[in-house]
């Protein structure tokens, strides 16, 4: 616990996620890369307290854009620290701003149908990650 690690190497964006996210960000590594040629390196945060700053850091560094992924509401999240944290450890490194992708901002549905509408699903994160490279011309 307290240390990230980087399940999926990368060089063209970096996709920070946790828990059940994790697996879907490995997931839409593998179908872009394959689709897109996009090369996506993943970290699973693994524990959000204590936070591992320096590997999401020293991803980003390396990638130079950023997408965060998580199942929970986009305000006051998780997510928005780890935005902060970016920002604050790489923000001269980014080529992007740094997107984030997360459930819809309704209190979680009890339906299967609507909870599933709520959260972000793996489409949602392809098309962040399509979105930023395209913003610094590195994809269309």
């Amino acid at each position: 616990m307290g240390r990230a690690a980087v399940t999926r190497q990368g060089s063209d964006i970096t996709v920070v996620a946790y828990s059940r996210m994790a697996a879907v960000a490995l997931d839409v590594a593998r179908q872009l890369a394959e689709s897109d040629g996009i090369d996506v390196e993943v970290v699973d945060l693994r524990s959000l307290r204590p936070l591992d700053r320096e590997t999401i850091i020293a991803s980003v560094k390396k990638t130079h854009c950023a997408v965060v992924l998580e199942d929970d509401w986009l305000t006051y999240g998780i997510g928005a620290e780890i935005a902060a944290t970016i920002s604050d450890g790489a923000f001269d490194w980014l080529d992007a701003p740094v997107r984030r992708v997360a459930m819809a901002e309704v209190p979680m549905p009890y339906a299967k149908s609507l909870e599933t509408a709520a959260m972000p699903s793996a489409q949602d994160a392809k098309e962040a990650v399509r979105q930023t490279l395209a913003a610094v011309a590195r994809r269309s």
